[in-house]
This record gives structure tokens, sequence and C-alpha cells, in this order.
């Protein structure tokens, strides 16, 4: 499974890689700083995206998840924040899931719930 981190922080991906392919050797990992660097990267190459609330320049999911959509990403994305402001429901071809606390990732059992549940 090939699985995006997009987040401005670099600890999310590493703190993400190492806690999952603890239980998991066989997952892939990359990092984006910003939607656009994922969106460049060709999305479709990945099943499952967790994606950071607050990346620069945007504020909200409301500016991110469009952006996805519209690069025809069709997998998993699971929305991670330290605080949950709500997610509006939206018809997009891929799957959300959460907001999820960055807290909650920490867990291995949880974490391996939320990468496996798809």
């Amino acid at each position: 499974m090939r699985i995006a981190v997009v987040d401005d922080d670099p600890i999310e991906l590493m703190l993400l890689r190492e806690l999952a392919t603890s239980f998991d050797d066989s997952l892939e990992f990359d990092g984006h700083t910003t939607v656009q660097a994922f969106i460049e990267a060709r999305p479709e190459q990945y099943d499952l995206v967790f994606l950071d609330r607050r990346i620069p320049p945007h504020d909200e999911y409301q500016e991110t998840l469009p952006m996805l959509a519209s690069a025809g990403y069709q997998g998993r994305v699971i929305l991670m924040t330290a605080h949950d402001s709500g997610v509006r429901n939206c018809d997009y071809r891929f799957e959300l899931v959460g907001p999820v606390n960055k807290l909650e990732l920490l867990e291995p059992s949880r974490l391996k719930a939320l990468i496996h549940s798809g």
C-alpha cells in the first residue's frame, strides 16, 4: 500500500512511517509539504492520504479537499487535526475519514485500524 502524508511538518511523516511500519513493513510512505506538491506527484499512485487540516497556505479542509477532487484522487483521505473544526459532508469520489486527532494516530492500534479499514 502506498501512503502520502500531506503536512507541512516533516515530523508527522516520520512518526506515521515509524509507527505504521512497526506493524506492517510493506507500507510505503511519501511526504509532501504542500497540497500542490502532492498533486504534482500524481495522486493516483496513492491508496491513502493523511491530510493535515491546516497546511499553508490553506486554512481548512474546505480549501484542500476540492483540490484533491479536481486532481482526480479516488483513494481514501484521513483528515488529521489537532483541533476538530468539523467537516461538512461533501460529495467526492474519494472516501473521507475523520477528522482524526493527531494524538490518536500515535496509538499503534488506532493507526493500524485506520490504515487497514479501506
